[in-house]
């Protein structure tokens, strides 16, 4: 301790980035003065600082003197000495290379390469002159603030008392606008001025740019690199560290939010470094403990002696150091960490934690304790989610060392419950480390989880989030689908791989079936796709447990099949697309990448695989329509060139057969538009299969066409005759129809001329009497698939204009039989004419403009009374009542599958309505008639309803703003004429009308705050 004498230090602070240059200020101990004189640091001569135009100072300066030429300019004559006859020398420039003094603000901010010659000259520096060092140290922290003003050291005295305690403060001083703050830093007490708000709210850390990002990994560099080069030395002295704890302590506790973080950085990075090499230490303490021991039991003769005391030597050098390097983290943690892991500021709550991770895993031996994992688990339940991520990433690191796991067991009893939750975190990134985490642990606990639990965790493979789904796969195929741990004991050999793929196959049908949560088998597959590939691209295994006949040992029951034929439709169509299914969203990092030659090998064999079975898959299956139905969708995904490479024709050939089977066999149109998608696929153009696949498709269709016909007439003929067919003649005629009509919808039959058939139906529906709904059905399918085709042929190759003209009529004939089938009594048929009408109105009004020459012939918006034909549908058969009254938060089960069904149905059509209003294809009276239901029906309809209001407003804002002001206007005058104006006026304006202000606001926050004020305008001028 100094005596009684009090010294002052001014320590000079540029702002954040060293604009201006202030000098060291010191009292009159010998200092220098304010003008920069007195005795100068040694080592390092004075000169002016320089920067470059990026704000980088630079400690080489290039002078550039002209050689022969007077120091003020050329000389008087204006000419120099040189030969005769020759030209002028140019004047030589000499490069003087001058260093200039550096402070370790600017060192640091060089770059990473000067960051260790800074900490070397400053560790020489303090053994040469320990209180100008720490006051330099002093002033790199506080110019890494931010701060621009000066820092003023006042020499502690010990005779004080509590007058010091005084002093500790932070206030503003409202004269001169500038910021005080005095804090003890032994043996100085340190006062910081600043301005009441830094320039920009900026500080070096967190400066925008490369600069100063990369300076704050140099400011993180040094503070280690000074306790890595110091620890050996001067680390311990009682003055060093000391000093700095008193310092940072004194700036993690200021207001100032610049000053806290820095100071909090600094000191989480110190603390870091001090763990690191304290468990060195420990380490080679150990390692010489046993060597001694060693040496000791060995008592080799000759050199025995020197050795023992060699190791001896070595063993009492790290004796006493690890305890003191403790007792400076224990200081360090208490009065920086303790007081900020807390902090309102989110950013230094996430350096802290992110940082305490790093001590537990650097030094086990004083951080895995529970006294420090407590923090972790308390900022579990923090509020922001970085903080909770970094938390959830220093345990997963602990729990992937099993020496680590092994004495956290306390800690996860204490919070299994928290974790548990976070898997339903807001955060999807949180919910994937989350899962990992716990994968982890029921790794190296056995009977941590209950079986509810594992079933809680095992339906997360059904996750939107991709990456979180491909954790619980993880935990599922580690739990779930691992082999018994008791097989290959007690003399039984274990069994090979295709045996327990197809057991685990088994127990992964049993998981789906038994879930009560999910019935979504492209998620289960997309979710064990990484985690499980042995399993679910597991070609051959899959097929053998299909192909496996009736009471064979490996045998499965009729709904294991479908569920195995579903996973093996999923993983085929997920190896030919590389996706995942629709509705799940990839992680920041996206889906890997796999080498392209990879796939397109594994696609190859899983192509040649699938024509080789597939034929034998459809015959097995052909009589059961819920399991032939997406076997007939694997051709699509298959290489069918494999049929010419590896001559494997005799199987395209059995593949057409079976198809021809099916088409013959079943009615039922989910069958028959798969036959029909599957012979699409062999007769698609340019393929090998279509020499093949091209005249057999001909050839069915030909023998359906033939059994049509004679049908067709002798039904015709007996309806004029007033008699009626027998049931099985009309159901030919049916089945026929749906056959035709499916392979119309994927292949153009315009050859066979069916049109004529179809409509000849339709007319004689409309001029002679009733005919059954489904041959009624069947022939607007036809009909419309017939003029569609047609309109893409017109559109191909434009025809003549008579032929325009003709497909004209065509169009608006059959628009003129949907519109009388929409008040038909069947609900099917009606329905379907409703859908078929819309669709081809849509096609229609974008057929280009309305013009008499070209496709503007074909041009078609509906009239008045065909809107209000089709509004008058929506509201009968969309917006029912007691649909209404239910409402959404119902939750439907399996049971309820007919009213899932006929809700698809009802929303099917309110969005092919709304098509034709987005589309301008309606008019608005039709929007606002649609927009009335938003509230009433918004569970059932809510997304439907808001998506057209937004597309509307993204057409027209104008319009849109119509629309809505239309739709409160009908919904208000409906209120008047059902109460009246004179009526009781709080009656009046409770009930319904309360609706219509809600319904109001919702528009008006669809409205926003951008260009669209216009509307708002608009809306408020007309009302």
């Amino acid at each position: 301790m100094r005596s009684g004498r009090e010294r002052v230090n001014a320590v000079a602070v540029c702002g954040g980035g060293g604009r201006d240059a202030v000098s060291v200020q010191e009292g009159p101990s010998g200092g220098r003065d304010v003008r920069g004189r007195g005795p100068r640091r040694r080592g390092r001569p004075s000169c002016r600082r320089l920067r470059n135009q990026a704000g980088q100072f630079i400690s080489m300066v290039t002078l550039f003197e002209t050689q022969g030429a007077a120091p003020g300019g050329p000389s008087a004559s204006g000419q120099g000495n040189h030969r005769r006859g020759r030209p002028p020398r140019k004047p030589r420039k000499r490069r003087v290379a001058v260093t200039t003094e550096l402070t370790l603000f600017e060192m640091v901010a060089l770059g990473r390469s000067s960051v260790q010659t800074a900490v070397e000259e400053w560790v020489q520096s303090y053994k040469e002159d320990r209180e100008l060092a720490l006051l330099d140290l002093i002033s790199f922290f506080v110019q890494c603030c931010g701060c621009e003003g000066v820092v003023t050291a006042e020499l502690y005295q010990s005779n004080q008392g509590k007058s010091v305690v005084h002093k500790m403060t932070e206030k503003f001083d409202q004269e001169t606008g500038l910021y005080y703050k005095k804090f003890l830093a032994y043996p100085w007490i340190l006062t910081i001025m600043w301005p009441e708000k830094l320039q920009n709210d900026f500080y070096p850390i967190v400066g925008p740019g490369p600069f100063w990002k990369r300076f704050r990994v140099n400011f993180c560099e040094f503070t280690e690199l000074l306790v890595h080069l110091t620890h050996s030395s001067v680390l311990c002295d009682g003055h060093l560290m000391d000093t700095v704890i008193c310092m940072l302590s004194g700036l993690t506790n200021s207001a100032v939010y610049s000053l806290r973080h820095t100071s909090s950085l600094a000191a989480m990075k110190l603390l870091t470094a001090l763990a690191s090499v304290n468990q060195g230490i420990c380490t080679g303490r150990r390692t010489a403990q046993r060597l001694y021991e060693i040496e000791s039991i060995t008592k080799l003769k000759g050199r025995h002696k020197y050795y023992m005391e060699l190791l001896d030597q070595r063993r009492h050098q790290f004796q006493n150091k690890p305890m003191a390097i403790d007792n400076i983290i224990c200081a360090l943690f208490k009065r920086t960490f303790v007081p900020r892991y807390r902090d309102v500021s989110s950013d230094i709550r996430v350096i802290c934690m992110g940082e305490l991770g790093c001590w537990i895993r650097l030094y086990p031996d004083m951080f895995l304790d529970n006294n420090y994992l407590k923090y972790i688990g308390w900022m579990l339940y923090d509020k922001d989610a970085n903080v909770r991520m970094k938390c959830i990433l220093a345990l997963k690191a602990l729990y992937e060392k099993r020496e680590s796991a092994m004495k956290l067991g306390l800690f996860f009893h204490k919070f299994k419950k928290r974790i548990l939750s976070m898997t339903q975190d807001q955060q999807p990134e949180i919910t994937s480390e989350c899962m990992q985490l716990l994968r982890l642990i029921s790794e190296h606990y056995v009977g941590v989880f209950s079986a509810m639990e594992y079933v809680f965790l095992f339906q997360f493979v059904y996750a939107a989030y991709r990456p979180m789904a491909t954790a619980a796969g993880e935990l599922i195929c580690r739990r779930l689908l691992a082999p018994p741990p008791h097989e290959g004991f007690f003399g039984q050999e274990p069994p090979d791989e295709f045996d327990r793929n197809l057991q685990n196959m088994k127990t992964l049908i049993d998981f789906y079936l038994q879930g009560e949560f999910h019935r979504h088998v492209p998620y289960l597959v997309d979710g064990l796709w990484e985690a499980a590939p042995a399993l679910v691209r597991n070609w051959e295994c899959m097929t053998a447990l299909l192909l496996e006949p009736r009471g064979g040992r490996q045998a499965l029951t009729s709904q294991q099949e479908r569920v195995l034929i579903e996973i093996l439709v999923a993983a085929v169509r997920q190896a030919a697309e590389g996706r995942p299914p629709a509705g799940r969203r990839l992680g920041k990092k996206g889906a890997r990448e796999v080498d392209g030659t990879r796939r397109w090998r594994e696609h190859a064999n899983m192509s040649r695989h699938f024509v080789k079975v597939l034929p034998r898959l459809l015959s097995k299956f052909a009589a059961d329509k819920e399991k032939v139905t997406p076997l007939l969708q694997i051709p699509q995904y298959c290489n069918l060139d494999v049929y010419d490479m590896d001559g494997l024709g005799s199987y395209l050939d059995a593949a057409l057969l079976e198809l021809d089977c099916l088409v013959q066999r079943h009615s039922d149109v989910a069958v028959l538009e798969a036959c029909a998608r599957a012979y699409g696929t062999y007769c698609d153009e340019g393929g090998s299969a279509h020499g093949q696949a091209a005249p057999a498709c001909s050839r069915l269709v030909d023998m359906l066409v033939d059994v049509l016909t004679p049908l067709l007439d002798v039904f015709i003929q007996h309806e004029k005759q007033g008699l009626f067919l027998g049931h099985g003649e009309m159901g030919r005629i049916c089945s026929t129809l749906r056959r035709l009509a499916a392979f119309y919808s994927t292949h153009d039959l315009s050859g066979w001329n069916l049109y004529e058939k179809m409509d000849s139906l339709l007319t004689f529906r409309r001029h002679q009497g009733s005919l059954p709904t489904e041959v009624v059905h069947c022939a607007l399918q036809c009909t419309y698939y017939a003029l569609l085709w047609q309109i893409v042929a017109a559109t191909d190759r434009l025809p003549s204009q008579e032929a325009l003209l003709d497909l004209r009529k065509r169009l608006l004939k059959f628009c003129l039989a949907c519109r009388v089938y929409l008040s038909h009594q069947s609900k099917v048929l009606s329905e379907k004419a409703f859908i078929l009408l819309c669709d081809l109105l849509l096609i229609l009004s974008h057929q280009g403009p309305e013009e008499d020459t070209g496709l503007g012939l074909l041009f078609f918006v509906p009239d008045h009374v065909l809107q209000c034909k089709l509004l008058t549908f929506v509201r009968e058969h969309v917006f029912l009542e007691d649909a209404g009254a239910a409402g959404g938060r119902r939750v439907y089960r399996e049971e309820d599958a007919d009213e899932l069904h006929e809700l698809f149905h009802r929303r099917n059509m309110l969005a092919v309505f709304c098509k034709l209003i987005v589309c301008n294809v309606l008019e608005m009276s039709a929007a606002a008639a649609v927009y009335q239901f938003y509230l009433k029906h918004y569970h059932h309809f809510g997304d439907i309803i808001k998506e057209t209001m937004t597309r509307t407003r993204q057409n027209d804002r104008l319009r849109n703003a119509l629309s809505l002001l239309l739709c409160l206007q009908q919904l208000f005058q409906k209120h008047v004429d059902t109460y009246g104006l004179g009526s009781d006026p709080i009656e009046f304006i409770c009930g319904p009308f309360y609706s219509i202000r809600l319904l109001a606001r919702r528009f008006a926050l669809t409205l926003g705050f951008d260009s669209a004020r216009d509307a708002a305008h608009l809306i408020h001028s007309l009302t």
